[in-house]
């Protein structure tokens, strides 16, 4: 038994000093890789651990700055805590490579003045290659600050998708996004407003530009088109049934494009909306007027509470324009009894 116990060990040990030389290469090469694209990176050295139940490589802390640039027209942070790469034997057997960010981690992007900031910690993510890896986080902070209305919300229970692919011809999708928060709380809405929100889902994808060979995934020039697939959820103290969602297309760096808005039961959501005495005051009277109308209308028709409510809306530089004509037209028309 003895010399059981001492055979197991010693492959043991082996098997874990091969994957420790791994992981150490694979971090290697990543903060090799980070330097020569124009960040400067500071670390503690690197720490083994694992043993006898698995392997990893862990940086008590990571600092990167990315100063701007002519090449790379953006600013970008990150400083981390408690950065494993590897895990147990178990993780490890699983496809993909596992990266833990268990300690507080803050990143921020600066473009053309306009900052974002991001916060969280128990970050888990497995790269199943290079350019496509799993995320998960139990709660992650974001805030928009300079150019941006300075707003910030949450999202909890947090998990998705990216997928990148660096080459991609122009047209093409660049950059793949795909997410779900089970909470979001205080997510902005126009006229400075804000609400909390279920069961959240986002699927973008970024198509590249022209100009895009060999430009960063952050640089904003070396992308072409915003194609929102789904951003879709439900209000907090509604039925689940009650869901918005936005879909559409922007070209950049202009943003401009469509935007439809589909709502079910919308009824509720209308009623809650005229309800607000800060919203309803930025609605045209016309508006106001159709809305009151197709409420009263509804509330006698049950068929029209299945149908849901969808309004094309334009956006121009990044901001969303409802046409008062179109929405009316919509509103009063749209429904019609059959």
């Amino acid at each position: 038994m003895i010399a059981v116990l001492a055979i197991s060990a010693a492959l043991d040990t082996v098997f874990w000093l091969r994957t420790v030389h791994r992981l150490e290469a694979t971090a290697r090469t990543a903060l090799t890789a980070a330097r020569e694209n124009g960040w400067r990176v500071e670390t503690t050295p690197p720490r083994r651990g694992g043993w006898p139940f698995g392997a990893w490589v862990e940086l008590n802390r990571l600092n990167g700055t990315h100063p701007a640039s002519a090449a790379s027209p953006y600013d970008a942070g990150w400083a981390g805590e408690k950065i494993r790469l590897g895990g147990s034997w178990l993780s490890l057997l699983h496809a993909g490579l596992p990266l833990s960010l268990t300690g507080h981690q803050a990143t921020r992007l600066v473009v053309n003045d306009n900052v974002l900031t991001v916060l969280a910690s128990g970050v888990q993510i497995r790269f199943r290659n290079p350019d496509n890896l799993v995320f998960s986080a139990p709660r992650l902070q974001l805030a928009f600050s300079g150019r941006w209305p300075d707003r910030q919300f949450s999202a909890q229970t947090l998990s998705g998708r990216l997928i990148r692919f660096p080459a991609a011809r122009p047209d093409a999708t660049r950059l793949g996004l795909i997410a779900h928060a089970a909470t979001v709380n205080g997510f902005p809405l126009p006229y400075g407003l804000s609400s909390d929100l279920h069961n959240a889902r986002l699927a973008i994808a970024l198509t590249a530009s022209q100009s895009s060979q060999g430009l960063s995934l952050l640089d904003p020039t070396s992308y072409g088109r915003l194609i929102l697939q789904d951003a879709s959820a439900t209000p907090v103290s509604t039925s689940p049934d009650n869901r918005i969602t936005l879909a559409g297309a922007l070209a950049l760096p202009e943003q401009n494009g469509t935007l439809t808005l589909t709502m079910t039961h919308w009824q509720e959501l209308a009623a809650r909306l005229l309800d607000r005495p800060e919203i309803e005051s930025h609605l045209a009277p016309d508006l106001q007027a159709a809305l009151q109308k197709l409420l009263q209308k509804a509330s006698g028709i049950p068929a029209m509470k299945e149908r849901p409510f969808s309004l094309s809306m334009p956006v121009v530089n990044g901001q969303i324009l409802p046409d008062t004509q179109a929405v009316s037209a919509v509103v009063s028309q749209g429904f019609r009894t059959p």
